[in-house]
């Protein structure tokens, strides 16, 4: 049974320092920033109905960024997936967000306040402009 024991909580604490484990800010009350990013258009000539498939490397270029609420220290520098999935663990309180694009990248979402509320998701869904045509 002790034995159990211990080997439980050895991988518990391996979990818990585990690349994908929750770092920063995630703490017990904690709330989560998400959402879906796109970005677009990815080509020249899009065709109504026909866009150009966003590369995964466009996702990986940028970031979301997440700002103390007067915009005066930069409290996280969250990734996005090749999917346009993104996720930040963050205490509740106001945040600013915004992107760090890429070129002439602009989003009428952002820069926006949100807050986060513990236990619960705040989704916030950002298309970018890539400015080609």
């Amino acid at each position: 049974m002790a034995r159990c024991l211990i080997t439980f909580v050895a991988l518990l604490q391996l979990a818990c320092q585990s690349p994908t484990a929750p770092t920063g800010s995630a703490t017990k009350g904690s709330g989560r920033l998400a959402g879906i990013v796109k970005i677009g258009p990815n080509c020249p000539v899009e065709q109504p109905g026909n866009p150009c498939p966003t590369p995964p490397s466009a996702y990986t270029l940028r970031k979301v960024l997440v700002f103390n609420e007067q915009r005066t220290q930069l409290l996280d520098s969250v990734d996005i997936d090749t999917q346009g999935l993104y996720f930040v663990d963050l205490v509740p309180a106001r945040y600013l967000v915004d992107i760090k694009g890429v070129g002439l990248d602009r989003s009428a979402d952002v820069p926006k306040a949100v807050e986060i509320h513990a236990s619960s998701v705040t989704t916030l869904n950002i298309s970018i402009d890539t400015g080609l045509r």
